[in-house]
This record gives structure tokens, sequence and C-alpha cells, in this order.
């Protein structure tokens, strides 16, 4: 008989171990607690090692060279047969009996039908109510039916229904009566041979870092704020600007920005300074002065082009850690003590990014909480057996790396349940 394996958490780690063991032969059901699949990928525009699209790698040895892609939203992801797709769940309960674990989770209704709609997007288009957009930036809106993305998947918009007035006209524009605004949720229980965590990780919230301003000026903002900046389908379609609109000159950037830090989180968040360079050379390709603070530079082996590229085009390194920012003339000034020169100066921007830490999604959902450990993340495997983590679940990690563990783990849970054979 078949077996059968839970994934929690539809981000680059969890789509390709889901994909891998259902290429494999095992039935695979995939939960993820946001409308669309791809976590934290889906905020980002373009990403190392290719600079593709951030849903547009494979999980093979010709990734950090280049020479392969598939896009993971052309995968045919909600086409196989014994891949089942649960977006929009939130994981209950998780018991073991018999060998057979039991996961429970409610399915929220996304309040339009999946297997109606044919995505033409005229409800979107006559919806009357507009709020802030999730993926946007510089007041970026969204209706109250709305796709996160544009490539997201599903491909089928959502709606917002705390927002939602129930005024009723998409329904009457839709065609096909794909729009059910009384949908309920439901719960499931699905018995599994093995579960594999792929609970992935976000930017942690840099608000209560002391002296970074972030609370109080929208010219202070994150790596993956920046990145919604930056990419040509969010909100000022790629115009770098500032909160009152004007195109930015210059950006300053901040490594380390609550990681490496006793009084925020230890750990080094391994993907800050790659992805920085990579924003850094985004942004002197568009003609602006980058600025880039740091203690030291951790890039691996596999993107050090991105640090050779980035000092070719002119960034500039100032080595030390900003002890803070303030405001003058409505511009964000850092105050930092560069290391090298032993002195004290002030660097005034138009913009600040900040590298905040990544911190894991896995413990805040406390059905899943027990298995997390250290700084929240999980081992690959756990001491009691059949239950795996990959990705961003068991550290900070790029999406190359994820990937490649994501790899690894399905041919371990495939050894594991087939016994070898």
């Amino acid at each position: 008989m078949a077996k059968t394996v839970v994934v929690i958490g539809a981000g680059v780690a969890g789509i390709q171990v889901a994909q891998q063991l259902t290429d494999l032969g095992i039935t695979v059901h995939l939960i993820e607690s946001k409308p669309i699949v791809g976590g934290l990928s889906t905020y980002l525009g373009r990403v190392f090692p290719t600079d593709d699209c951030a849903l547009c790698l494979d999980a093979c040895t010709e990734i950090f060279d280049g020479h392969h892609r598939r896009c993971q939203y052309r995968s045919l992801l909600t086409e196989k047969k014994d891949l089942h797709l649960y977006t929009q769940s939130e994981i209950t309960s998780i018991s073991e009996e018999g060998g057979l674990f039991a996961v429970s989770f409610f399915i929220h209704p996304r309040y339009v039908l999946l297997d109606r709609c044919v995505v033409c997007l005229e409800c979107i288009k006559v919806c009357e109510v507009e709020v802030q957009d999730e993926y946007g930036i510089r007041n970026g809106k969204r209706k109250a039916i709305y796709r996160p993305i544009p490539q997201g998947v599903p491909l089928a918009p959502v709606v917002d229904i705390e927002n939602c007035t129930k005024c009723g006209k998409c329904i009457e524009v839709c065609g096909v009566n794909a729009i059910d605004l009384e949908q309920k949720s439901k719960s499931k229980t699905i018995k599994a041979d093995a579960i594999v965590l792929a609970t992935g990780v976000d930017e942690r919230n840099p608000s209560d870092l002391p002296g970074y301003v972030y609370s109080s000026s929208e010219d202070v903002m994150t790596q993956r704020e920046l990145a919604r900046l930056i990419d040509p389908t969010g909100t000022t379609s790629g115009k770098i600007v500032t909160a009152t609109g004007k195109e930015a000159k210059h950006v300053t950037m901040i490594m380390c920005a609550g990681s490496r830090d006793l009084n925020a989180m230890e750990y080094c968040s391994q993907a800050c300074c790659t992805y920085s360079l990579k924003h850094a050379i985004l942004l002197r390709q568009k003609g602006i002065e980058v600025t880039a603070c740091f203690m030291d530079l951790r890039v691996p082996h596999s993107s050090r082009q991105y640090l050779h590229r980035a000092q070719e085009m002119g960034v500039k390194f100032v080595r030390g850690k900003p002890d803070r920012i303030r405001i003058q003339n409505d511009h964000p000034v850092v105050v930092v003590e560069d290391t090298q020169s032993q002195s004290l100066i002030e660097i005034e921007s138009d913009i600040v990014a900040l590298a905040s830490a990544l911190e894991s999604l896995g413990p805040q959902n406390d059905a899943l909480k027990r298995y997390y450990g250290q700084n929240g993340f999980s081992n690959q495997t756990s001491e009691r057996g059949k239950i795996y983590a990959c990705g961003t679940a068991t550290g900070p990690m790029d999406i190359p790396t994820s990937i490649a563990e994501a790899n690894s783990i399905a041919l371990q849970v495939y050894t594991d349940l087939e016994g070898g054979n």
C-alpha cells in the first residue's frame, strides 16, 4: 500500500520535498497557512544565485552555476495526482497511534471556489473596497477580493472577509458562480506515515531595536520591504522612492540588524549578507549610491561574485555597526563608528535598509511547538523517527541550500518508509 506523508509549509523547501516524494510514488498532503504557496520568497523579485524570479529555482547541482531553471509556479503543483495542496489551513493537533500520525487541521474558507474559478479577475475590477496591501509598500492598496501576487498559486483570487462589505458586486459579475461569501471553515484529519516540517522563516520585526527608528520613519525599512520597492511588479513599479515620493539617490544598508545580538537574536541569519549585496547591485544598476555598514561579511563561496560585483560597481563599505539613526531634515542619518579609520561618521541617506534577523515560524503554532528547540528551529530528524524537517525550519539559510536540503530529506523519508528497497 502506498505510503502517505504530510508536509507542513509550502515555501520553496516544502514545495520541493512534496514534489520529490510524489515523484517517488508517495502520496503527499501539503499544508500551507497562507492563501498562496511560496512563503517568504513571494515577497522577493530576483534572487541569487541566478537572478531569476524568486520561485524559478530547481533543486539540482546545476543551481549553483545557473545552468538550469524551473519555475515552481509552472511545476504543475496543483495538477499532480498524488499531491494534495491545502492553503489557508491551520494545524490544530498531531497525535500518534498504531505507528501512524493523525494530523488534524482547519481549512479556512477562500470564498472563491477553486474548481470553478477561471481567473478572469472581473470580481477584482468591480470591488470598491480598498485596504492596505500586505505585499505593498509606499501605501500600496489592494481590493477586498484580491490576488496576493500575480503569479500566486492557487491563481484564483481570495476574499478578505473582514473587510468585505458583502455588497454582492463580485457575485454578480462572476459568470461561473465561483464566489460563495457564506463558505464555512471545515476540519480535516489525515493519517500519515511520516511528517515533514517545512514551516520556514520570516523577517523579525525590528521595531524594538534601540536607536533604529524603524517604527517612526517610513524611510527606514527592512530588506524584504526594499525588495518590494525594487520589484517591477510592486506598488512603485520598481521605482526607488522615499515616503514623500521623491526618487532616492542614496541608500544605506545596515547588516546584522538584530542578528548576532545578545539582546535580540544570537545567531547569524546566514543569507542576509548575500541578499543585501544582491539588492545593492540592483540599486547601483539604477544609478543609486549605496553604502553598506557591516561587522564582517559572511558570504558563502558560491555567492562571492555578488561581493566582487558590488565592489566593482562602487558600493561603499563601512566596517562598523551603526549606533543609531536620527532624522535630520526629513532624511535618516546613520551614525556609525568606522572601525578601520577609527572615526565616528554620519551618513545622510534617502532610505536606510535593515538586514533584519530571520526567525522561525514553526513555534508560532501551538500544535507544533514541541518539535522545535534552540532558537525556535528543528532538527532534520527527530529522535522518535518519522518526523523530519528541512529548509529554514532547521535554521536560516538561502534558497539554494533550502532546496538542496529538501531533496536530501525527501530521499531519506522515502528510504525510511520503504525500508531501503
